[in-house]
């Protein structure tokens, strides 16, 4: 390499001589391509590259091909005429996956700058594709083991407050959330009801409803009219309950479901 390059990096006045003496005279023409040795190693990793790729009839681009010369080799070994003729979306796309089309441009663009051939812009995209799947799953089932252990450590810290009352006053306060209402089938509500400290105010709201009263507001009411006797006060004025103003029967309905926790 270094005979056929001066030290100046230019390719030397005999470099024909040294092919021959060589064995090599059939690469004199590919070697006059290239003026520098960074170029000829360029032009030989290329080569290997492609090793065992049809590309009869055209020449492995290099720093002296024409543009005429680049457009066919990159023709024959498969790269599509624009950016927008690759089509990126894997044949097995991941269940469940979507697909970003914005990004599947963004990455037309850059195969198409590399020269990347469709077959390889599909590989690559499936690829792609799969290996974020399996980060995502590994994400999922991390969060899940996180989730877990946070409930059991929030369970394990309600079950030593509460002792040997856990199952009575569970059942009370999901009882009392759903009646205030906590939607049981909803997981944001449910996350926050499993909050230890969540748990013990909607149980404190629940003893509180039995010893006494509690209105609209959530204060104990010190008076003798009960959830009942409130629920009938209500209808008694306003007998087709359908017709009423729409926070009376939202009202109603609440002195309704308190009335059917409080003891007769």
């Amino acid at each position: 390499m270094s005979q056929l390059y001066t030290s100046e990096g230019n390719l030397a006045d005999n470099y024909t001589d040294l092919l021959r003496e060589n064995g090599l005279s059939d690469l004199t023409n590919t070697v006059a391509k290239y003026k520098s040795p960074e170029g000829l190693l360029k032009g030989a990793a290329n080569l290997i590259s492609f090793a065992g790729r049809k590309v009869e009839g055209v020449i492995v681009p290099n720093e002296g091909s024409t543009e005429q010369e680049i457009a066919e080799y990159r023709q024959a070994i498969g790269v599509p005429e624009s950016a927008t003729a690759y089509d990126l979306k894997p044949e097995n796309l991941p269940e469940g996956m979507g697909w970003d089309d914005g990004l599947a441009s963004e990455w037309q663009n850059v195969f198409h700058e590399a020269g990347i051939s469709q077959e390889q812009a599909q590989k690559i995209s499936q690829a792609y594709s799969d290996i974020t799947n399996n980060q995502l799953q590994q994400a999922n089932q991390t969060l899940q083991l996180q989730s877990e252990g946070e409930m059991e450590q929030q369970r394990a810290e309600i079950q030593k407050q509460w002792g040997d009352k856990y199952d009575t006053n569970l059942q009370n306060a999901v009882n009392m959330a759903s009646t205030m209402g906590f939607d049981l089938e909803n997981p944001h509500d449910m996350a926050a009801m499993r909050n230890p400290k969540v748990l013990n105010m909607i149980l404190d709201k629940h003893t509180a409803l039995q010893e006494g009263n509690m209105p609209r507001g959530g204060q104990p009411n010190t008076g003798t009219e009960s959830f009942r006797d409130q629920a009938n006060a209500l209808y008694a004025k306003y007998p087709n309950m359908l017709t009423a103003p729409h926070d009376v029967r939202a009202k109603y309905q609440e002195l309704r479901k308190l009335s059917s926790m409080q003891p007769r």
